[in-house]
């Protein structure tokens, strides 16, 4: 059971926001934008990005198949993306012994960070955007917490305006939408309903690649 957000999104090319990378001056270890807890995830190659598309979607899958509320959704995303099974519905692990789920969060000690530790439903679209050409600040999936700091599933990116001409019907195509980032500097924001709008969009991110690439 994969959230949906009641939110309307404009896909429109936004013509009056302010477009470009920004200055590598301006970037450091903590990436840029005045986010906290994000860092610049560095270049991703095409190859890069569609392994974390593919993982992304097979691990959102387990969750939707797993999930019967949006908080066992919101618990066992968490657990996958801390690979931390305190995380996990009360009784799940006890319930589901041969679980993939279960398998992959391990003990919490030894288990391999998932997703680059990003946050599922985000993580694909940050490869596929930062394969491109694009510098991705930072990313929420959006959660079912007060502690949330966006109420729906956003990433915010920067791009030369040829490539966002060039992403401009794939994001309609995908149910998202553009806003405007540029409160935090000279960024754009993709945002969807869902994350499975946001998977849809990575999936056709890189699948277009193979037929034009922006770089191009």
């Amino acid at each position: 059971m994969i959230p949906v957000v009641d939110v309307e999104v404009d896909p429109t090319f936004p013509a009056n926001v302010a477009l470009g990378l920004p200055p590598e001056d301006e970037i450091d270890e903590e990436g840029y934008g005045f986010f906290r807890g994000v860092w610049d995830i560095g270049d991703v190659s095409h190859e890069e990005a569609v392994a974390m598309v593919k993982e992304e979607r097979h691990l959102a899958s387990l969750v939707d198949l797993a999930a019967s509320t949006h908080a066992d959704f919101e618990a066992i995303a968490r657990a996958l993306e801390s690979t931390d099974p305190a995380c996990l519905p009360t009784g799940f692990a006890a319930e589901h012994p041969q679980s993939e789920i279960v398998e992959l969060v391990g003990d919490g000690y030894d288990a391999e960070p998932l997703l680059g530790s990003l946050e599922l439903g985000v993580a694909g679209l940050s490869y596929a955007l930062t394969s491109i050409g694009c510098f991705t600040a930072a990313s929420c999936r959006s959660h079912l917490s007060d502690r949330s700091w966006s109420p729906r599933p956003v990433v915010y990116f920067a791009a030369e305006r040829p490539t966002v001409h060039w992403l401009t019907s794939l994001v309609r195509d995908s149910g998202c939408g553009f806003g405007d980032g540029s409160a935090h500097g000279r960024l754009l924001i993709v945002e969807a309903p869902s994350i499975t709008n946001f998977m849809d969009l990575a999936d056709r991110v890189v699948r277009q690649v193979e037929r034009q690439s922006p770089r191009r």
